[in-house]
């Protein structure tokens, strides 16, 4: 897909929140450059891996999902040759993509009124966990605090039990705002070709996320506090998750309506007969068959239900549960892949995500328009 064709992304995202902002839009067609430094790299190159920070370079899954189709340079920023040669990719850039923490790119001289004194027309993504202002701006946050202060963690868990975070193998904010803010992104290339100039997207993931769970706010401003519930969910007479006899887990759904389906099914003595004491009924006969036919019996008699499938059960199911989630690189990788497709130009991964500075003198030569004695001089003070 090329609804970014000639737009260039400086990435100086990292974890998920940037580089996965930058990744959505490099699959849209734009050239995007991931920018690290040789003191700093992207964690995910290092992600829930006990290797020292010296060993040589690798890329975990997590780093492959979200840097391909990337370029790499390797740019100290902390250096003042490192920050002049920035702005030099800048003036000759479109979008910047940042998710630092707050007051970062303000430090080092290179915030979004640096970036336009150089770019008029540079558009600035600012991923972060609480927004630009307000009076959280500078908090550290991780996806676990963004989740109980959004208001998702009050939503989540077991009836009387604690609220429950999606952990760093999720990270529901840091998911979602990819999405949001590639298409924020999206939204304001097109109007600058328009002619309607830059500009500084400031995107906030707790806000997101709050958005995202904003029923459940918009309930209790009426007076309505439903707290957890777990799997289940009102108005269902069922709804929860049960184990068959494969060790396979079986997810349900009966609705009210079929009470009298559910106890013939499960040989209930009355269809009359309490909701506990149907669903102890329900799992003793999920339990004494395997997950297949339990599904296959429920689903004749009109019952929702699938088994709770694992990553590689998922990965199988290929045409069937999904079609485009997943991809694999040009090295036979399995990646993320795209959450949408287009049918006449589509999207595909054509690229391995970047070794640290892969790229880097053509990048330079390129873009930054450096002669080789520039670079020579950088690569001598450190810089790249």
């Amino acid at each position: 897909m090329n609804a970014l064709a000639g737009c260039r992304v400086l990435d100086l995202g990292i974890i998920t929140a940037g580089a996965a902002t930058a990744a959505c839009l490099a699959d849209f067609g734009a050239e995007v450059i991931k920018i690290e430094s040789a003191s700093y790299r992207d964690p995910f190159r290092r992600w829930l891996s006990d290797k020292p920070a010296d060993a040589p370079d690798d890329l975990p899954p997590f780093f492959k999902a979200t840097n391909r189709n990337k370029l790499g340079l390797s740019l100290d920023l902390k250096q003042a040759l490192g920050r002049a040669t920035f702005l030099r990719l800048v003036a000759n850039s479109d979008v910047v993509v940042e998710n630092f923490r707050r007051g970062v790119m303000q430090k080092l001289g290179l915030d979004y009124p640096a970036l336009k004194a150089v770019n008029p027309n540079i558009i600035l993504a600012s991923i972060s966990s609480q927004g630009e202002t307000g009076p959280d701006a500078l908090y550290v946050s991780y996806g676990s605090t963004l989740e109980a202060v959004a208001g998702l963690a009050w939503t989540t868990g077991y009836a009387g039990d604690v609220p429950a975070i999606t952990g760093v193998d999720l990270n529901y904010p840091d998911q979602v705002v990819g999405l949001f803010a590639s298409s924020m992104v999206v939204t304001a290339w097109h109007a600058r070709q328009n002619g309607q100039g830059g500009a500084h997207l400031d995107m906030s993931q707790r806000e997101l996320t709050s958005f995202l769970s904003g029923e459940a706010f918009v309930a209790a401003s009426d007076g309505v506090a439903p707290g957890r519930e777990g799997n289940a969910q009102a108005p269902n007479l069922i709804q929860a998750c049960f184990p068959a006899q494969d060790g396979t887990w079986v997810a349900v759904t009966v609705e009210a309506g079929q009470r009298v389906a559910l106890a013939q099914l499960v040989d209930a003595r009355a269809p009359a007969v309490a909701v506990a004491a149907l669903e102890a009924g329900l799992r003793d006969w999920i339990t004494s068959r395997p997950a297949g036919a339990a599904v296959e019996d429920l689903l004749a008699h009109d019952i929702a239900a699938a088994a709770v499938l694992s990553g590689a059960q998922v990965w199988q199911q290929q045409g069937r549960v999904w079609d485009q989630a997943l991809q694999t690189s040009p090295q036979g990788a399995v990646v993320k892949g795209f959450p949408q497709q287009f049918e006449r130009q589509p999207m595909t991964i054509s690229r391995e995500a970047p070794s640290v500075g892969a790229d880097s003198d053509e990048v330079l030569r390129r873009v930054g328009r450096l002669t080789q004695d520039e670079i020579d001089t950088l690569r001598d003070h450190g810089v790249i």
